[in-house]
Formats: C-alpha cells, structure tokens, sequence
C-alpha cells in the first residue's frame, strides 16, 4: 500500500479532529458542570416528592397510591437523610460527573461499533 492511503495510516490519526485539544480540556470541566446542575434538581426533586407523598389529601385513587408513595420516600430519606437538608458535597459531584463520562462514551464506543458494522 501507498504511504498515503488511508489504509496505512493508524485509526487514531483518522479519526482526530483537529478540535480535540480542546475538547479534551474542557470535557472536565463541563462534566462537573453538568454533575452540579443535574445534583441540584435531583435535590428539587426529591424535597418535592417527600412532600407530595407525605399529604394526606386527594381523591380516592390518590389514596390508595399514597401509602406506597409514603413508603418510598421513607426509604429514600433513611439513606439519603432528611429530603430538606440534603446537599451533594464534593464526592457527590465527582462521581456523578464520573457516571455521566462513563455514559456519554458508552453511547460513542454503541456508535462507532454500530457504524463499523455498516
């Protein structure tokens, strides 16, 4: 093969986008970004849930959900604490922003896999 055919060249040099320096830089910093975000509306969340499961009024179809409801948001405050004082710390975050990478690249290594297929 020809030293400039694309079968020589290594699959990594094919595939990098001369916009990879900075999207490798700033990918972190917009992980953790968007770990914050996604932490402060579970938070929302989850006050609003424990509050709607814990009232009592409704109509009958609500009270027959309720009790269920009740004993979720038990459960979910014995191991998160109390829903109105529950704030992410630092770990938190890092490891959301980790589980959010860890989806983003499953989704392209599913891509690519699908497209080498093709």
């Amino acid at each position: 093969l020809a030293p400039s055919s694309p079968r020589s060249r290594p699959l990594a040099a094919m595939s990098m986008s001369p916009m990879f320096p900075i999207y490798a830089l700033s990918l972190p910093t917009l992980l953790i970004a968007s770990a914050t975000v996604s932490l402060h509306q579970f938070k929302l969340c989850f006050v609003a849930f424990v509050k709607v499961a814990n009232t009592s009024r409704g109509n009958a179809v609500w009270q027959t959900v309720q009790p269920v409801l009740r004993d979720v948001a038990f459960v979910m405050e014995n191991t998160l604490g109390k829903a109105s004082s529950f704030s992410p710390n630092l770990t938190h975050v890092l490891l959301t922003s980790l589980l959010l990478a860890v989806v983003f690249s499953a989704e392209r290594l599913r891509s690519a896999i699908v497209q080498t297929r093709r």
